[in-house]
């Protein structure tokens, strides 16, 4: 392994890691680089992922320590405390290695190796207050992911497309303008993720653009610029096609009446709901949960498995 690590990605397995990060992962790894990430852990043997699931990985070299293009230290939610040999190896490995990223709890191991050295970074909520208490000079950061120089870290694994996406759009280590912009991108998609992810999660009371904007330390206008660029909407039009999506499945998939549905979306009327819903999808929303119990019936009395006959 350490011959061939030299330039590989290697990502470090810890208990209760995420299967969907590290799904995401090796599926980018292996389409940009060519060759699939190797998966390891701390000994060989098969690592339990958050619902059960166990992934057989390699020991990491104990004597020949390799050093990795990128290592991946993933994680979940759950706490966790590495044993002094383990720290050792993984400040060894991490020092030797050309990018570092730290996944959920991976970013605790990353902190207990030593490898962060009061840096700016982004944790799972659940384990922020761990981190801060064994570094107190780490910065925390709002975001789902941040970079600061070789360090990426995420705190969610629905971040972790979008922090690879930053990461396979570096143009490298550059002085002057162009390292400035690479900075500045990488900031703005973690913006825009976090600003999704707070719409995402207040859809029954819909937060403001300026509120959101103030969670995330940026003004109103920056937030509406890095939406234009993007995404190609204003933040406040994706909210609302976001919400109308949302009520769209719940005409399709519950027994709620079109008023609760309206108030489940944010909607202050009946009437203020089904004009938005007409307008963006061009059928009131009576309409579209008709068709919708209409096309199901017949798919079901015909027999076919296909829900995806209702087209829209």
């Amino acid at each position: 392994m350490s011959q061939a690590a030299a330039n590989s990605v290697v990502i470090l397995l810890l208990p209760g890691f995420s299967v969907a990060s590290l799904g995401v992962m090796t599926e980018r790894f292996t389409a940009i680089s060519g060759g699939a990430p190797l998966i390891c852990s701390f000994r060989e043997e098969m690592v339990p992922a958050e619902h059960g699931v166990q992934i057989q990985a390699r020991s990491l070299p104990q004597q020949a320590v390799p050093a990795c293009r990128i290592l991946v230290v993933c994680g979940g939610r759950q706490s966790l405390r590495l044993e002094p040999s383990q720290r050792v190896l993984l400040q060894r490995i991490g020092v030797r290695s050309g990018q570092l990223m730290g996944i959920g709890s991976g970013v605790i191991a990353l902190a207990q190796a030593g490898l962060l050295a009061s840096c700016r970074c982004s944790a799972p909520m659940e384990l922020r207050a761990e981190l801060q208490r064994q570094d107190p000079q780490l910065l925390l950061s709002p975001f789902a992911f941040t970079r600061d120089g070789r360090l990426w870290t995420c705190s969610d694994e629905d971040a972790v497309a979008v922090m690879l996406n930053a990461l396979f759009s570096e143009p490298g280590e550059k002085d002057g303008a162009d390292g400035a912009r690479s900075r500045s991108e990488v900031e703005d998609r973690a913006i825009l993720l976090e600003a999704q992810m707070l719409m995402r999660n207040n859809v029954t009371e819909p937060l403001t653009t300026a509120e959101i904007a103030t969670y995330l330390g940026v003004t109103s206008k920056k937030l509406e610029r890095i939406f234009r660029r993007l995404v190609g909407q204003l933040p406040a039009r994706f909210y609302i096609d976001l919400r109308l999506s949302a009520a769209r499945q719940m005409l399709h998939h519950s027994n709620f009446s079109i008023e609760e549905i309206g108030n489940r979306c944010g909607f202050s009327s009946a009437s203020h709901f089904s004009r938005a819903f007409r307008n963006h999808f061009g059928r009131p929303p009576r309409v579209e949960r008709q068709q919708f119990t209409a096309i199901s019936e017949i798919a079901s009395t015909s027999g076919a498995t296909n829900m995806n006959l209702y087209a829209g």
